[in-house]
C-alpha cells in the first residue's frame, strides 16, 4: 500500500503543476485576447479563426483543469482516509476494468489508423497540406507504437 500511496504522491505533484501551466495559459490567454499581451494571438489573424481557437483553446484547457483538480481532490482525499485509499487501490488495479480499458485502447488505436488511411487517400484529392498533415501523423502514431512494442517486449 505504501507503494500505491508513493504512486498517489507523485500523480498530485504531476497534476498540480500541470494545473499551475494550464491556468498560466489560460490568464496568458486572457491577457492577449484584451490587448495586455499584444504578440501572443493565433497565427491567422482574422476574427472567425481567433474566436474558433479561443473557443478550443477555452474548452480544452478548461476541461483539462477540472479533470486533473478532481483528481487531485480525489487522491488527497484518498491519502488522508485509509477506507478511500483501499476503495481507490482497488478501482485501479481491478484486472478485468484493467483488460477492458487495454482492449478498448488497441481496438480504438488500430480503427484510428485504419480511419486515418482513408481520410490521407481523400485529403490527397483536395489538399496537399492536410494530406501531408495526416500522413505525418499516421507515421508518428505508428512509431509510437512500435517504440512502445519493443519496450513492453523487453520488460515482459
Amino acid at each position: 500500500m505504501e507503494s500505491f500511496k508513493d504512486k498517489l504522491k507523485v500523480q498530485n505533484i504531476s497534476n498540480a503543476i500541470c494545473i499551475v501551466i494550464l491556468a498560466l495559459f489560460n490568464i496568458f490567454r486572457l491577457f492577449s485576447q484584451v490587448g495586455l499581451i499584444p504578440n501572443l494571438v493565433p497565427a491567422v489573424n482574422d476574427d472567425s479563426w481567433a474566436n474558433a481557437w479561443n473557443g478550443f483553446a477555452t474548452g480544452s484547457t478548461t476541461t483539462m483543469l477540472v479533470f486533473m483538480t478532481v483528481a487531485l481532490i480525489r487522491n488527497l482525499k484518498a491519502l488522508k482516509d485509509e477506507k478511500a485509499l483501499k476503495k481507490l487501490y482497488v478501482k485501479e488495479n481491478d484486472e478485468r476494468t484493467i483488460q477492458i480499458w487495454t482492449s478498448a485502447r488497441a481496438a480504438a488505436f488500430q480503427t484510428f489508423l485504419l480511419l486515418g488511411i482513408v481520410a490521407t487517400i481523400i485529403a490527397g484529392y483536395f489538399n496537399i497540406t492536410v494530406f501531408i498533415t495526416i500522413a505525418a501523423t499516421l507515421f508518428c502514431a505508428s512509431m509510437v507504437a512500435i517504440g512502445f512494442k519493443f519496450y513492453y517486449t523487453n520488460k515482459y
